[in-house]
């Protein structure tokens, strides 16, 4: 499987990307680093690794802080061109550790939506004492319909069955596991989810936490809010979710975090190698059809 990976994409871009590159080659990946030639060329040099990593050229970056439409009139911005590798088949996945937002507007622009898919919803796994949980979503829609919750409901049961969890059990995360608890739209996709398979009711944090249900649906914000919260406690104990998958576009692309290091790279290459393997996206395709 090979992997595209956005170099010029996070807070330590080309610095960590390339070295994490470099670790995920040396753990036998395959890797093809996106960005700008002569920077990712000096890079290698640095590290000694000169010629080691193919380059793909990418003229242009979409910053952190850019407006996302922006991307529409850089075709050639690294994490454009990434996406462009797996929607040509010259890549099985991408991984950025840019802009989400840019990520998602370059996979639509590439790869399209998978059939049935209206808003892709960002998946991140959550590793707890008592197993992983499959959170979503983990940031990209800040404000969605309660038909949408449904849906990312059923594609992160994809990828929990994908991980190898052969029937996940799915929590709407509240603030009690009482139903008509919680916001006009927590409470409106209680009811569109009660009685649909798997569905275990609201779960609190600390049922997350204690892995009360396999795979855990919110709203991006207080996903996202969620995961930063158990980064900020997780503190440097490594205890955190990796790289966050993107459910619901036509290829795979994962998401790593913006501040991510170079083990933190080359986990996200590992974790993109291995859901491009299990074929994801066809799974998410055939469970949405099903």
């Amino acid at each position: 499987m090979r992997v595209a990976l956005d170099a010029m994409g996070g807070d330590h871009a080309p610095t960590a990307t390339v070295a994490g590159a470099l670790l995920a080659a040396d753990a036998g990946l395959d890797v093809v680093l996106v960005g700008t030639p002569d920077m990712l060329t000096a890079e290698l040099q640095r590290a000694g690794a000169a010629g080691r990593l193919p380059i793909a050229a990418a003229d242009e970056v979409v910053g952190m802080h850019e407006a996302v439409m922006a991307l529409r009139n850089k075709r050639t911005a690294s994490v454009r061109v990434a996406a462009g590798l797996v929607a040509s088949g010259q890549a099985d996945a991408m991984v950025s550790a840019g802009s989400t937002g840019a990520t998602l507007v370059a996979a639509l622009l590439s790869l399209g939506r998978v059939r049935g898919v209206r808003r892709p919803v960002l998946a991140a796994v959550l590793p707890t004492p008592a197993g992983d949980v499959v959170l979503a979503d983990a940031g990209g829609s800040p404000d969605p319909r309660p038909e949408a919750l449904v849906a990312y409901a059923r594609m992160a049961t994809a990828y929990a069955q994908a991980r190898g969890c052969a029937a996940p059990s799915v929590g709407l995360l509240n603030v009690g596991s009482e139903a008509g608890k919680g916001t006009a739209l927590v409470r409106h996709a209680f009811t569109l989810l009660h009685g649909s398979d798997g569905f275990v009711g609201n779960v609190e944090p600390a049922a997350v936490l204690a892995a009360r249900a396999d795979v855990v649906i919110t709203d991006g914000f207080t996903g996202n809010v969620f995961l930063k919260t158990l980064e900020a406690m997780a503190g440097d104990s490594g205890d955190t979710a990796g790289a966050a998958v993107l459910l619901g576009v036509a290829g795979e692309v994962l998401v790593a975090h913006g501040a991510a290091d170079a083990s933190a790279v080359a986990a996200a290459v590992r974790t993109a190698a291995a859901v491009a393997g299990a074929g994801l996206w066809r799974r998410v395709e055939r469970h949405l059809s099903a």
